[in-house]
């Protein structure tokens, strides 16, 4: 289920997965804009922060307090909830992969077809590594905790 980013009402929407898109629309230099994914950006912490642009201005917000914004929630709670991924059983991980993949193909035959989604597959690519990069390092992290576990 999509929602509409509070203050950005008709040009982003998060969904549960806390993945945003760009909805179809025109840009403010009158060029037509389809709805795509935007990917998050990642700050040295590991939370998540994302660029959205209106009326010819760009801001960054992090990426938990648009979700809580549009859930309703604490933003502990959004926090938890999209970082469980990350800390927890992979499930935020997976849902978020997944929704990229069907972007990535879609934006791949769109390319096929002549459509230029050269920035869009670029940025779903680098998204995509970054989330196994996370995997792998959460993953590394559990073993070794079991291995400190086991010593005890």
């Amino acid at each position: 289920m999509w929602r509409d980013i509070k203050g950005y009402e008709g040009l982003y929407e998060i969904n549960e997965d806390a993945v945003v898109r760009r909805v179809d629309g025109t840009g403010i230099d009158g060029r037509k804009v389809s709805t795509h994914v935007v990917v998050s950006s990642k700050t040295k912490k590991g939370t998540r922060y994302i660029a959205l642009w209106k009326e010819g201005s760009r801001r960054t917000y992090m990426l938990h307090k648009l979700y809580a914004a549009a859930f309703h929630m604490s933003e502990n709670e959004a926090g938890r909830r999209l970082y469980r991924g990350f800390i927890g059983d992979g499930e935020a991980i997976c849902n978020v992969r997944s929704t990229l993949l069907q972007n990535l193909n879609l934006f791949e035959k769109e390319q096929a077809e002549g459509i230029n989604r050269n920035d869009e597959i670029l940025y779903i690519r680098q998204f995509l590594e970054e989330l196994q990069r996370d995997m792998r390092e959460k993953n590394l992290y559990e073993g070794e905790f079991q291995q400190k576990a086991a010593e005890m």
